[in-house]
């Protein structure tokens, strides 16, 4: 198996408390400080051996995470670094249809973003993604979410714009797009051209699932996906639910003749602590301030796929000692089929990050070697 550190670029406050904590007094927000210590942990995973780190974040939304540029913080890491895979979770390209209004589940900070922000064009991100997998020299992952949840049309529309990236990257000459969301003419100088990236035929790709009707058009698509343990925030399904899911995704997969055997990866919110009252004690104070930060009164939550939320999280987690933990990966990968685990050590930005280190080397010396 492999394992990843989900980050969100998380931010850090003055005082070492949330706005969502009770004894939170108003210590601002510290930006520089905050850099100081994602990049520890970036460093650490690349020094302990970890295989990636995913990256997630989004617009507007500083209060917890400070990553609004996925793609332009994954060519910064990949400068930094030299070994560890790098992958998106999740770039979010803008996209609206004739006559489409926001959801009525949609955060304020997503509701602006749809309301103001322009559509991103296929073209432009194609260049983007081939120049961070240049940088990285064929480290990069491209993981991608279109906000489908309940729409047959804009996920009709994600899949057009990923096709016309990958038309783009493989083609010699770029002979032109002619779709239902995108149209482009062919380039009619034999310079024009834009990057090519460093894998062949591009980069590999993990499409976050958001919605239990995409399960099946993924698998149809030939697509890797990533799911979050339990259910997403807006979406509580449960795990039997999301298991029978994964076996829909891959017995599509198989139907489509794609080669080789689908795999899932999963994100899910992860404690680790020498002892049993350690661990107890801190996943206490951690589900506490998770519940005020998904209130909806001090935090702002979360609708992004794979998210969890405190509901899910107490029903599938990583939380506990290594050996706890080691015994519920194996649960995982035998429920999921998962290759892949996205450690999700700051779940809501809300854990101490001497808490984030020591569970990181935890899962170094004691859980990771179990599946190696």
């Amino acid at each position: 198996m492999d394992f990843g550190l989900f980050n969100t670029w998380n931010a850090l406050y003055e005082g070492g408390k949330v706005p969502w904590d009770a004894e939170y007094s108003g210590g601002k927000l510290l930006e520089e400080e905050a850099y100081v210590q994602n990049w520890a942990e970036i460093d650490a995973v690349e020094q302990m051996g970890w295989d990636y780190v995913w990256l997630g974040g989004g617009h507007f939304s500083k209060q917890a995470s400070m990553d609004p540029q996925v793609l332009m913080l994954s060519a910064v890491i990949a400068a930094r670094t030299e070994r560890i895979k790098i992958g998106s979770s999740i770039h979010r390209p803008v996209m609206r249809q004739a006559g489409e209004t926001v959801s009525a589940s949609a955060l304020p900070h997503e509701r602006y973003g749809f309301d103001n922000l322009m559509m991103e064009d296929p073209i432009q991100t194609a260049e983007q993604v081939a120049i961070v997998d240049q940088i990285s020299k064929g480290r990069f992952i491209y993981g991608a979410g279109g906000r489908t949840r309940g729409s047959d049309t804009r996920r009709e529309q994600f899949f057009e714009y990923l096709e016309v990236m990958k038309q783009l990257w493989t083609e010699d000459q770029f002979s032109g797009f002619e779709g239902k969301y995108y149209n482009y003419p062919a380039f009619y100088e034999p310079y024009l051209a834009i990057p090519k990236p460093y894998q062949k035929p591009y980069p590999a790709m993990l499409l976050p699932v958001d919605s239990q009707e995409s399960f099946v058009p993924m698998g149809e698509q030939g697509y890797r996906i990533a799911v979050g343990a339990g259910s997403s925030p807006h979406n509580l399904r449960g795990t039997t639910v999301l298991i029978e899911d994964v076996k829909r995704y891959k017995q599509a997969w198989r139907d489509a003749g794609h080669p080789g055997e689908p795999t899932t990866v999963v994100r899910i919110p992860t404690l680790v602590a020498d002892t049993k009252e350690e661990a107890t004690r801190e996943v206490d104070g951690l589900m506490s301030l998770a519940r005020r930060y998904y209130s909806g009164r001090v935090g702002i939550g979360s609708t992004d796929a794979g998210a969890a939320s405190p509901d899910a999280t107490e029903e599938v987690n990583l939380f506990g000692t290594p050996e706890e933990v080691v015994d519920k990966i194996e649960v995982l990968r035998e429920d999921f089929g998962t290759d892949e685990i996205m450690f999700e050590v700051n779940w809501t930005s809300s854990v101490p990050r001497d808490v984030v280190m020591n569970t990181m080397r935890i899962l170094t010396d004691k859980v990771i070697p179990k599946f190696k």
